[in-house]
């Protein structure tokens, strides 16, 4: 661990992703009276600020990114306040954060001042800022994937009204003649993670396909990009349907102030492939676990992962034709 004994005066965005860049912790003086040590941790992508304990302990449950915790120093009788901030995602905001906090130390506040006063100018950090999960931006990534290319091949109606994703349907797209389950995967295999036992059960008289969807992290592969790029690609298509399609990827969780949340840059690791969820498909579906499983109706939270890699896949009707791979 590097360590300052002066205080390092304010820090622009590039020193603080200098330090997150580095192999070790680095720690700072903050404050002399009273005293205050600042530490980033590259490691655990955290910021930690410890000083001694006065007043009570700062009110952070409803803040999912902050802990803080009572602590005892090596060769020091006092008891510390340690509060510590992940900052994935998010390095020169929480930097922010911290800084304000000492700011109002060093002018008399107690920690628990210092932290309610600092957290309410910086709520954008702690509690809206909030990033997707891995599993859900690739699912993300498919569906928008798949409404591009309807909204390129049938218009912006076809398109918007098709998609159901974001309205919490059993089928992430319903065409006037079949409906589309999207399933996007990082692995080598076509395997896929199947959230219910609703989720692959086809409607009466409707054919279901699950449209198989691989994409690889990309680096700074040429023919890659991250999701916001994919989101404002599918913005640049839409006319009368541009607020609708902000409100549905708003209830899907992605704002669009939030972009920068999201760097990670991708690309098709192969072309999209459509499978009839038929009779001989190994689907778990509620109509299947009906008939084998005693007292179904206390039965519930099914998930499972099927892997499609092997099976035969088929042309998909239109208008996802030319999206999905033609069989031989």
């Amino acid at each position: 661990m590097t360590d300052s004994s002066a205080e390092p005066g304010h820090l622009e965005p590039a020193s603080v992703a200098a330090y997150f860049r580095a192999k070790v912790p680095a720690a700072f003086r903050m404050s002399e009276k009273p005293p205050v040590r600042l530490t980033i941790d590259p490691g655990t992508e955290e910021l930690r600020l410890i000083t001694p304990a006065a007043g009570g302990d700062p009110e952070i449950t409803a803040y999912e990114r902050l802990t803080f915790r009572r602590v005892g120093v090596h060769g020091d009788a006092r008891e510390w306040f340690e509060l510590s901030v992940d900052a994935a995602d998010m390095h020169y905001e929480a930097y922010v954060l911290m800084e304000s906090i000492v700011d109002q130390l060093k002018a008399g506040s107690t920690l628990r001042h210092a932290t309610s006063e600092s957290i309410e100018g910086l709520k954008d950090l702690l509690a809206k800022r909030r990033r997707l999960t891995d599993e859900k931006v690739a699912g993300l990534i498919g569906e928008l994937l798949v409404l591009a290319h309807v909204l390129d091949t049938a218009g912006e109606e076809v398109a918007l009204g098709a998609w159901l994703g974001p309205l919490s349907e059993e089928h992430d797209f319903g065409f006037p003649a079949f409906d589309a389950e999207v399933k996007t995967t990082l692995s080598e295999s076509r395997s896929h993670v199947i959230g219910s036992e609703t989720q692959l059960e086809p409607v009466p008289e409707r054919d279901l396909f699950l449209v198989s969807v691989q994409i690889t992290r990309a680096g700074a592969a040429a023919p890659s990009f991250t999701l916001p790029e994919l989101v404002e690609q599918v913005r640049a298509r839409l006319d009368q349907g541009l607020r609708a399609f902000d409100n549905m990827l708003d209830g899907l969780g992605y704002r669009n102030v939030d972009a920068d949340l999201y760097r990670t840059r991708v690309q098709l690791r192969s072309v999209p492939r459509a499978y009839l969820v038929d009779s001989e498909f190994p689907a778990i579906t509620s109509a299947r676990l009906d008939e084998v499983i005693p007292q179904r109706s206390l039965v519930g939270g099914v998930s499972y992962r099927v892997d499609v890699s092997h099976l035969p896949f088929v042309l998909a009707p239109e208008p996802l034709t030319d999206l999905c791979e033609e069989p031989e």
